[in-house]
């Protein structure tokens, strides 16, 4: 039943990534952003009221998900594709490094480390039990990095305003995605550590912003010639941030980790 209620809701992402097209390619000037038809904060209230159904459906999650506790295959593909997406990106930034100024050459670095931390996170959810990462943390933390910069960049240095809407989303896209991959490092270094209902907020918050309402706005743009291959990239290996997240938070409303496992945990923090 709380699966069916996650697959619900996972719908209704969907569903609202699919209006969110229509509305790009008939009611926004993709030049400015600017909507054309209709008012502006219907929008946002759309987005806001899913979010609101997102952190109710966080209840539906035990506090230790077993999904998130050991070997996912799902998961791990997912964070592998994810890991390719931010490669392609760090490469595609690369390639136009002469004219990047600092700020887009530091971002162009961390998403290569992004996708090598996506990539030794994949790798660790094919193991039958729980394996960090890395020895060290650190490396997740590094992980982040590319999307604290790139959240930093979009709410203050792209231009924006309520009637932008597609450049806020892309913003709020960001903040999504940063959000999502530190409730990842977070429990890849301490398995089901009771995030299991912050992981499908975070996980199906990522998905609606990330790959339903920022993405259908980028690849429009980049259809007409507005956005850039390197734009479009940015824009896809978030959307993939974005379906890992779902795959996660449909995980995490699974059953709850064997209390043997749990109780081992809690020796282990006390200690």
């Amino acid at each position: 039943m709380k699966r069916f209620a996650a697959f619900l809701l996972l719908l209704v992402s969907a569903l609202a990534g699919a209006a969110r097209w229509l509305d790009v390619v008939n009611y926004t000037d993709l030049d400015t952003g600017f909507v054309t038809w209709g008012p502006t904060w219907a929008r946002y209230a759309i987005a806001g009221g899913i979010l609101v159904l997102l952190a109710l459906g966080a209840l539906l999650a035990p506090r230790r998900p077993a999904a998130l506790c050991g070997q996912s295959t799902a998961q791990g593909v997912m964070c592998f594709l994810t890991g390719f997406g931010f490669a392609a990106l760090g490469g595609t930034k690369l390639a136009g490094w002469a004219g990047l100024d600092a700020f887009g050459k530091a971002g162009a670095v961390l998403y290569l480390v992004s996708a090598v931390w996506m990539l030794l996170l994949g790798r660790s959810r094919f193991t039958p039990e729980f394996e960090a990462p890395t020895r060290s943390a650190l490396m997740g933390v590094a992980g982040t990095l590319s999307l604290y910069l790139l959240t930093i960049s979009r709410f203050g240095l792209a231009p924006t305003g309520m009637a932008r809407v597609d450049a806020n989303f892309a913003a709020l896209a960001a903040l999504a995605a940063l959000l999502f991959t530190a409730a990842q490092a977070k429990v890849a270094y301490v398995p089901g550590g009771r995030s299991g209902g912050w992981v499908f907020f975070t996980g199906s918050a990522a998905f609606l912003m990330c790959t339903c309402l920022a993405f259908p706005g980028a690849l429009a743009r980049f259809m007409v010639g507005a956005n850039s291959a390197a734009d479009l990239a940015e824009a896809g290996a978030l959307a993939l941030v974005g379906l890992c997240g779902a795959v996660c938070a449909f995980g995490a409303v699974g059953e709850a980790a064997p209390e043997s496992r749990q109780s081992g945990e809690d020796v282990r923090s006390q200690a």
